[in-house]
């Protein structure tokens, strides 16, 4: 057992939380203390918990494939749109690390709020399957 380890089983000792809650807390802190050590880029925690380099490219590959299976045609100005606007709304959060559910519904705001209904009704569906 580690020293870390037994330095947060100590700390939870007679507390009376339950796993849930002790679960959430130790999530809030590995986002904590992992934003101490970050660069100021931008990174995404994935539902595994695992975390990772926010790439925009992987999203805008996202939202053309949900179109092109939807046979929705999307030009690189729309894209360029589409990501320009993600950009704006992730910099406004102020936060380093963004859940990958954050980023969806960001993404699915702006797909509604730009007009592209039928490539948001192909989204929603296409992450579903990922």
């Amino acid at each position: 057992m580690s020293d870390l380890t037994k330095i947060i089983i100590d700390y939870y000792k007679g507390k009376n939380l339950s796993i849930e809650e002790i679960a959430e807390e130790l999530d809030k802190a590995k986002i904590e203390v992992v934003e101490n050590f970050l660069d100021n880029k931008l990174y995404v925690k994935k539902r595994n918990g695992k975390i990772e380099l926010f790439d925009i490219e992987k999203i805008s590959r996202s939202i053309k494939n949900a179109a092109r299976d939807g046979e929705i045609e999307l030009n690189t100005s729309d894209v360029s749109i589409l990501k320009n606007d993600l950009e704006k709304i992730v910099e406004k959060n102020h936060q380093r690390i963004l859940p990958t559910s954050k980023i969806k519904e960001y993404v699915e705001n702006i797909l509604e709020e730009d007009g592209y209904k039928k490539v948001l009704e192909k989204y929603k569906t296409y992450i579903k399957k990922k």
